[in-house]
């Protein structure tokens, strides 16, 4: 049995399967926010889009990737995830208002490509809603805390 072929195979992908366990927690849940579209593109990259939320108190966490595809920030209690996804399923569904993000296809996708199933995940202590909003080509997940 190769146990191998559902894991993560760069870096990159180990780290993205770590975000998805932490706010794949059971309990925590995924709101559509309002996607914005600018005379051009507003917001391009994670970079800039880091830089922009830097300037507004934001403390950058960590970025990965170069140039970097996913980047937490925080403010307070407040979480702030900016990314940019490479599957186009995922980025389809993440465009899509319509799309509940809640539904059990998409997390059993998701989690498949992280090569994570529910039993790896834990149940949120403090379950949290997730507002995800698309800026041009850059998608920003906020979580607000106490």
């Amino acid at each position: 049995m190769n146990e191998k072929a559902t894991q993560p195979r760069t870096s990159l992908d180990s780290a993205v399967a770590a975000l998805r366990r932490h706010m794949m927690e059971k309990g925590n849940r995924f709101e559509h926010g309002p996607a914005y579209e600018g005379d051009g593109k507003v917001l391009s990259s994670v970079k800039q889009t880091v830089r922009m939320y830097e300037g507004m108190g934001y403390v950058k966490l960590f970025e990965l990737g170069n140039p970097p595809a996913y980047a937490v920030l925080q403010r307070g209690h407040r979480e702030l995830h900016i990314f940019q996804p490479r599957d186009p399923k995922i980025k389809q569904w993440l465009a899509d208002e319509g799309a509940n993000l809640n539904d059990p296809a998409i997390r059993a996708y998701l989690l498949q490509k992280s090569g994570l199933s529910e039993n790896d995940l834990a149940i949120a202590a403090k379950p949290q809603r997730y507002h995800i909003n698309e800026v041009d080509d850059v998608f920003i997940v906020t979580a607000d805390g106490d």
